[in-house]
């Protein structure tokens, strides 16, 4: 007992550390991989689902509230509050949600988000008032249930935006989605977007959540008459290694967008992640087609996320997944981690176990993984792959980074549409004029 006490009490100190950086408006950056990892280990994970108690296909966004008696919190026509709007999760029908909190008293509330546009508007189903959850660090709390009644509503409008509060004074409510970034249209020159970043992704990836800015990010303003193409990076990697890659794209028919995450976190975690962030997207501009371009792990994350989405949206958005160089039987190296100091490991290695669930899943439905997992049955699935012949080998070993073995998995060739070995190393791939015809000839094919 007095060890448990001891380590929660630890996790909450590096907690407030971080908090104590956050309100005085500096990094974290002296953190350690043990820290960072401490930092994600003292979170408190909150899962659920949410429905209407009559079916309906409107979209619905649950809230996330600080149990506070605010005047500018959302509040019941009765007067009670739910409190500082801390984060909220949209979901594109009934389904599940997720959110990750700093310790502390919160509160979930819930409305049908009839016109789509992440405000309530009086008469919209709403569900408020819910008891008050004391959460302590790194405790779970699943199997929440929020049923919106189609007879009760709110008297006030409600920006959820405009209201999630996202001061300095108000960071002890630390949420993942407070920091998620929802389309900012961006230079991709900026140093922002380059190796700094993908270091400090794998490495201090806490630190990240906090300095940089997890999500989806712009290189134009939205335009409907465009296609979305979302570029999703490898671990440590970052979205200017997609720069030839975009350049030659038909930018009068495609707008890119890139997926900027912490890469040292659980691969499952980002999947979810980039699904809300696409749900919310798709929730505000509409849009209905979508190709997915990754490189390396990310194509793990991209995969996830597709089978993910469909799922959890009944979508068909997603009509084309280019994945470049993707370990899709793992690292050998990886399935070595029990042996990593806890001060190098990070969490996304773990997933990269050739015998992980994770990678498992990607193939084959949980919990057993014995039935076939395919991609969605519109989605157009390619593979691009280097290789490079080691002198007095008989074959390819690999781009020097992934083996071959990994990278041409039976279960990934049998589901391409297009396969294209390429004479580069793992970085330079996505440099290459040969990379960047085919990526143009896959998207115009695609969507003529």
């Amino acid at each position: 007992m007095e060890r448990t006490t001891r380590a929660v009490h630890g996790r909450g100190r590096i907690l407030a550390q971080v908090l104590l950086c956050l309100s005085l408006g500096a990094g974290c950056a002296l953190l350690g991989v043990k820290e960072q990892r401490e930092v994600f280990e003292g979170l408190v994970r909150l899962r659920g689902q949410a429905r209407l108690d009559v079916p309906s296909a409107s979209p619905l966004v649950v809230v996330l509230s600080r149990a506070s008696e605010d005047p500018g919190a959302m509040s019941s026509p009765s007067g009670d509050h739910t409190g500082f709007i801390v984060d909220h999760f949209p979901l594109d029908r009934a389904g599940s949600f997720a959110f990750l909190v700093a310790p502390g008293s919160y509160r979930l509330s819930a409305f049908a988000d009839e016109n789509a546009n992440l405000v309530y508007d009086p008469g919209e189903p709403a569900l408020a008032n819910q008891p008050v959850f004391d959460l302590t660090p790194g405790r779970t709390l699943d199997g929440l249930e929020l049923v919106i009644p189609h007879d009760r509503s709110l008297d006030r409008r409600y920006d959820i935006l405009a209201l999630q509060a996202r001061t300095p004074k108000d960071q002890q409510s630390f949420s993942l989605g407070r920091f998620t970034v929802r389309g900012e249209v961006v230079d991709l020159h900026d140093e922002k977007f380059g190796p700094a970043s993908g270091d400090m992704g794998m490495w201090r990836f806490a630190d990240f959540l906090f300095e940089v800015g997890p999500g989806i990010y712009f290189l134009e303003a939205y335009d409907p008459k465009k296609i979305p193409v979302l570029f999703v990076h490898g671990i440590g990697g970052y979205p200017q290694q997609f720069a030839s890659l975009i350049e030659r794209m038909d930018r009068e028919r495609f707008q890119p967008w890139f997926y900027l995450y912490p890469s040292g976190v659980h691969l499952d975690a980002l999947a979810r992640h980039l699904t809300e962030v696409v749900t919310e997207l798709q929730l505000r501009h509409g849009f209905d087609q979508l190709a997915v371009v990754a490189h390396s792990m990310g194509g793990l994350v991209a995969r996830s996320f597709v089978l993910d989405y469909q799922k959890s949206s009944g979508r068909s958005d997603v009509r084309v997944f280019v994945a470049i160089s993707s370990p899709w039987g793992g690292s050998e190296s990886a399935a070595k981690i029990a042996e990593a100091p806890q001060d190098l490991m990070v969490y996304s290695w773990l997933d990269m176990d050739p015998a992980s669930g994770f990678l498992q899943g990607l193939f084959y439905e949980p919990p057993d993984y014995r039935r076939p997992r395919p991609l969605p049955a519109q989605v157009q699935f390619h593979m691009v792959f280097g290789y490079k012949r080691e002198e007095g080998s008989r074959g390819p070993s690999g781009d020097g980074v992934l083996t071959m073995k990994s990278e041409t998995r039976m279960e990934a060739i049998l589901s391409a549409r297009s396969i294209l070995p390429l004479d580069y190393d793992h970085a330079g791939i996505l440099a290459s004029d040969e990379a960047a015809t085919r990526l143009d000839a896959i998207l115009r094919d695609a969507f003529e």
